[in-house]
């Protein structure tokens, strides 16, 4: 009976780690991802207020749109989670340069594990 109970608990503790391990891969994704965006060129005329423009390569995703907040472009960084909702993070950025493509200036503080719209649907794919 102990050996059972000392089986079972081993077993959680397997299936935890396990757990763990997924988010934690899942979290370094978005953030290489976030990261990646950040760094790339975004062109001008594709990104608007009302849906996610997006770049990826084989691994990593990142999604960009104008932001409710004025002069703030609203970076996403995708980390694929096993099942269900991909774990996402995100970054406020201010657009730089004049042509049809922009760079992006990190705000100070913009770093967020959270959508900061104040309307969901301003979040939503």
């Amino acid at each position: 009976m102990l050996l059972n109970a000392q089986h079972r608990q081993l077993d959680s503790a397997l299936l935890l780690a396990a757990d763990q391990q997924r988010y934690l891969k899942a979290y370094n994704q978005a953030a290489s991802a976030l990261s990646w965006g950040v760094a790339q060129s975004w062109p001008r005329n594709r990104l608007g207020a009302n849906g996610w423009w997006c770049q990826q390569t084989a691994e990593l995703r990142a999604c960009a749109k104008l932001s409710a907040q004025a002069g703030i472009v609203l970076v996403r960084g995708d980390g694929a989670m096993s099942e269900g909702e991909p774990l996402r993070l995100y970054q406020l950025t201010k657009p730089d340069g004049t042509g049809s493509t922009f760079e992006l200036r990190t705000e100070i503080g913009g770093w967020l594990d959270f959508c900061p719209e104040k309307r969901e649907t301003d979040c939503a794919d």
